[in-house]
């Protein structure tokens, strides 16, 4: 398996760990790893994978949308997750952020997936990964995204954490990050992140299907 290449040039520092490898980001392991999903962990967005499951079955889904986000986003995500009829595992999977995340857990890391996706999904999703220790995400009332998703963290996490996103979404959140991991971002998204002066990763976007 190849090792995800590192970037952050100054920044970016590790640590020995008793069997030889290197702490991520030179970070202690009492940091949890927080992953994003949509774009980060799996390629594509769990929100259209919603609708258009539905879409093929049901074309009025697409008045019922209007009606739902007159409510706001998040109560829109719940209903299509109520809903949906995604093929799961046709889902495909980032392989580096996968690789990562199986490495950190095993070197006693705690694995988190905080995303946007509603909670239904996200907890469907994370019971087929057994490395992932905890979901937060939104709840049909709150859509956990940007600032929303930056606050929870910090409240849950104030010993600080090491965020993988992909989007400017998710500069928010890299804003309090102790390490910035990006997943296939672009070249603005990096430089934006880079800027926080944080140790920091970036992971190419090579996905794979999810395991059935």
């Amino acid at each position: 398996m190849t090792e995800p290449r590192l970037t952050g040039g100054d920044n970016l520092q590790t640590v020995s760990r008793p069997d030889g490898s290197s702490a991520l980001l030179g970070l202690p392991a009492s940091l949890p790893l927080v992953l994003d999903l949509d774009g980060t962990l799996i390629k594509g967005d769990l929100l259209y994978l919603s609708f258009f499951s539905i879409l093929r079955r049901n074309p009025l889904i697409v008045a019922s949308c209007a009606a739902w986000l007159t409510r706001g986003r998040a109560a829109l995500k719940r209903q299509l997750a109520l809903r949906q009829r995604i093929e799961w595992s046709r889902i495909e999977l980032h392989q580096g952020v996968v690789a990562l995340a199986e490495r950190e857990k095993t070197s006693g890391r705690r694995v988190v997936l905080a995303t946007a996706a509603d909670a239904l999904l996200a907890d469907r999703l994370a019971s087929r990964l057994p490395w992932i220790d905890q979901v937060l995400a939104s709840d049909g009332e709150h859509n956990l995204k940007g600032a929303n998703k930056a606050a929870l963290l910090r409240k849950s996490f104030p010993g600080g954490f090491i965020y993988a996103g992909d989007s400017a979404s998710d500069l928010a959140v890299w804003a309090h990050a102790a390490g910035i991991i990006t997943v296939n971002a672009s070249e603005a998204v990096r430089a934006a992140a880079a800027r926080f002066g944080r140790p920091t990763l970036h992971l190419p976007g090579r996905a794979a299907a999810a395991k059935s």
